[in-house]
């Protein structure tokens, strides 16, 4: 391939030729200033896809076994509120006033004891077996929130008997009892995280680690694992559908007291015909928290079938803690951790709210109903509990479960929902609770991620509708037909809460006394980014864990001379983005404008680039005499300026510039002039529109670097392609004049765009 490459490269530009580059003259000793204006709008300029309509056979020729999304399985659809079904046909949940018993307030500690449990229990049973009308049988107790499960008989009586309960004085509420959904909307990087880089960066060496490159370096991570990588002595519970014991990405990081709350009541049709228990396993409630099966609905909307890669908690589980460093698959946000995996949702990816409830307690260590009459509890509460999932029933039953876990001193995360709403989505809108919105690779919120008010942080979730089915949160799954793991990109709010669950968790790693009101001012205090209806801002690991913000994004202006492209100025700009350049000789110029954070470099990929011009075309400046001269102008994405296929039509790239572009086809090059002003080491690397240079799935690239008559010099082909980078970085010892340089890809156009970005430096 590089052969072919190279040759392809060498053929297009010998047939073109000549230098058309810029030319300039003139006095001196002007003054020019403006003001820098800067664009954060983020348009990629390709149109989104669908993830379930990308090739399978392309992704499948780009990235071995372990990293692909397998998409040509049937793709998962979300339940969304119009097609889930609001409750159980045939159960109520009735709450008990704690003044008719004689009992301690819900969320009070003399309700957590076990021996009080048991009491209060005895209390609610005896009370409720004088009430409760015929027809109608209590079929589960929890006494730590003071609430009874109910189960009708018949449910055209259902209302009557609702009627009948409400009319016992010492009954609080009787409601429905309403399910609750996974926050996933499907399964199939601008790494923006460049900050203040002084710190060490620490990369695990797991194999697939680059696939989740894009959201880990958006949070942050590299920085943090400098400083912490989690600790087994932090404890936290995820409240989802299940886990998988028996993957070797995370098995070593799970604890052994969990528990699966799922009743078998429940039940949904299946395309191949019949019914499907939601529970799936044939037991119920009891101590292995295992997902035996998952089922979805299929394109239809109207009944489920299997899904060949599955298991929703084992992902959201696996983002929190897969075992960092042990060169197998994935790595978490913590590489050492105990997670407590609790079992609330079914196989078909819902739970009864009832049920939900006894998760949340139990994750906490409080008492909760065991589904055979009596209580269970763990022998420890989680410091941080994960709750992906919700809907929009306020409950008062699943408050007393929040407020009574947030009263053991547990920090609750939650997803905000996926229904682009900014209706309260429970239980991510109770007050106790930190809910979480959901980022794409360009960091900015995701068309399908709830917002308001209740939202108190976001973080990444994935965004297949940016471009690509890499742009999705990679972790953990379970290939179901073949009963082995794997791993998988999903996107939703559930995605991105356990990225906020395990940055909690390394705060404690690292500071394990603090409160949960202290640890969640820390994440929310340290995110980075404007308060939004999307939350305090975008969580930060080593914000978080320093207690410090980099130093603030800062606006350069510079001034090229047009004849040569050396750099003839640099000023910092004001903070409103004025600036000023003094002493300006005569001469035509070329300014350009950007931003720099940290140590990062001016025109870094990524950061705000552009010229005093149109699009990505600079404008000659003229100086001549004193001027003064005042020049304004925006700064935003650089994009590429077509076409530029030949020495003719090549676009202008500045030294230690970039340019954002994409590959029309195979066949055809992108050609770009850059001028060199004095002798030295020069570097023109690609890099891929989201994310670090560690994996660029969009095209893979090759370099090609020519003179100005079309003189082949020299290629540069992939990085690294056994760790899937497929950049490329051609560096060599230039003299002063004017080259072109070519990029050729792989698999340019189709659903992936041939995306990549361009740099071209001083040095290595």
């Amino acid at each position: 391939m590089r052969t072919t490459l190279v040759a392809l490269l060498a053929l297009a530009l010998a047939r073109c030729g000549g230098d058309t580059g810029p030319t300039g003259w003139i006095p001196r000793d002007g003054t020019v200033s403006g003001v820098i204006t800067a664009s954060e709008a983020f348009s990629p300029g390709v149109s989104p896809v669908a993830a379930a309509t990308l090739a399978h056979a392309v992704v499948g020729a780009r990235v071995p076994a372990l990293a692909r999304s397998k998409l040509a399985s049937r793709p998962r659809w979300r339940a969304t509120p119009a097609s889930q079904p609001a409750a159980t046909a045939n159960e109520l949940i009735v709450t008990l006033r704690h003044t008719a018993l004689g009992a301690p307030r819900p969320g009070s500690a003399a309700l957590a004891t076990t021996a009080g449990a048991r009491a209060w229990a005895r209390a609610i049973r005896s009370h409720l077996a004088t009430t409760v009308p015929a027809g109608a049988a209590v079929v589960g107790v929890s006494p730590t929130i003071l609430a009874a499960k109910i189960r009708v008989a018949d449910t055209a009586q259902r209302e009557a008997i609702s009627a009948a309960l409400r009319q016992d004085p010492a009954i609080a509420a009787v409601t429905r009892n309403h399910l609750l959904w996974l926050d996933e909307t499907a399964r199939a990087f601008r790494a923006t995280a460049a900050a203040a880089a002084a710190a060490v960066r620490t990369i695990p060496n797991d194999p697939a680690y680059p696939f989740q490159a894009w959201h880990y370096a958006l949070i942050d991570l590299p920085r943090a694992w400098s400083i912490t990588k989690g600790s087994s002595a932090v404890l936290v519970a995820v409240v989802d559908d299940g886990i998988r014991f028996d993957h070797p990405g995370i098995a070593a990081n799970l604890a052994s007291d969990g528990y699966d709350f799922v009743s078998s009541a429940d039940s949904v049709p299946l395309c191949s015909g019949g019914m499907l228990s939601n529970a799936a396993d044939g037991d119920g409630p009891d101590p292995d928290p295992t997902i035996p099966a998952s089922y979805s609905l299929d394109s239809t909307r109207t009944c489920f079938a299997p899904d060949s890669l599955g298991a929703h908690g084992l992902h959201v589980a696996g983002t929190i803690g897969a075992v960092g460093n042990d060169g197998i698959g994935v790595t978490g946000v913590n590489w050492s951790v105990r997670i407590r995996p609790v079992r609330a949702l079914g196989a078909a990816g819902f739970g009864t709210l009832y049920d939900v409830a006894q998760g949340i307690l139990y994750a906490a260590g409080l008492p909760a109903d065991d589904g055979a009459g009596g209580t269970v509890q763990a022998t420890t509460g989680a410091r941080i509990i994960n709750v992906s999932l919700g809907g929009y029933f306020n409950d008062p039953t699943l408050h007393s479960a929040i407020v009574s876990a947030a009263n053991t001193g547990a920090l609750i995360v939650a997803a905000a929902g996926n229904d682009a709403t900014s209706a309260p989505h429970y239980p991510s809108a109770y007050p106790e609770v930190l809910g979480v919105a959901a980022v794409g690779p360009d960091g900015a919120p995701t068309v399908y991620s709830n917002f308001g008010p209740q939202v108190g942080i976001r973080a990444p979730g994935g965004n297949f509708g940016f471009g690509d089915a890499t742009d999705g949160v990679y972790s953990t799954v379970w290939d179901f037909p073949r009963a082995s793991p794997d791993y998988d990109f999903f996107e939703g709010t559930s995605m991105a809460t356990p990225h906020v669950a395990g940055v909690a968790a390394l705060v404690l790693a690292q500071t394990p006394s603090l409160t949960a009101a202290e640890l969640r001012s820390r994440l929310t205090s340290y995110a980075t980014g404007p308060q939004s209806p999307y939350g305090a801002g975008l969580v930060n690991a080593y914000n978080s864990l320093t207690q410090s913000f980099g130093p603030p994004t800062q606006r350069l202006a510079r001034l090229y001379t047009a004849t040569t492209g050396g750099i003839a100025q640099t000023v910092l700009a004001e903070a409103g983005g004025a600036f000023t350049f003094s002493h300006v000789e005569d001469g035509t110029y070329f300014l350009y404008g950007g931003t720099i954070d940290g140590d990062q470099s001016l025109g870094a990929p990524g950061s705000l680039w552009g010229p005093f011009g149109e699009l990505a075309i600079p404008t000659p400046l003229t100086v001549l005499g004193a001027g003064p001269y005042r020049v304004s102008f925006s700064i935003g994405v650089p994009m590429q300026v077509r076409p530029n296929h030949t020495i003719q039509t090549a676009s202008g790239l500045a030294l230690d510039g970039y340019v954002q572009a994409a590959i029309v086809d195979s066949r055809t090059l992108d050609v770009y002039r850059v001028q060199i002003a004095q002798p030295g080491s020069y570097t023109f690397e690609t890099s891929p529109w989201v994310g670090a240079c560690g994996f660029a799935l969009e095209d893979a690239t090759q370099i090609g670097l020519f003179d100005a008559a079309g003189t082949f010099l020299t290629s540069a082909s992939f990085l690294d392609p056994r760790r899937y980078n497929f950049c490329s970085r051609l560096t060599r010892t230039l003299s002063p004049g004017t080259y072109n340089v070519a990029v050729a890809g792989v698999f340019g156009g189709g659903v992936f765009g041939g995306r990549y970005r361009l740099q071209a430096r001083v040095g290595p």
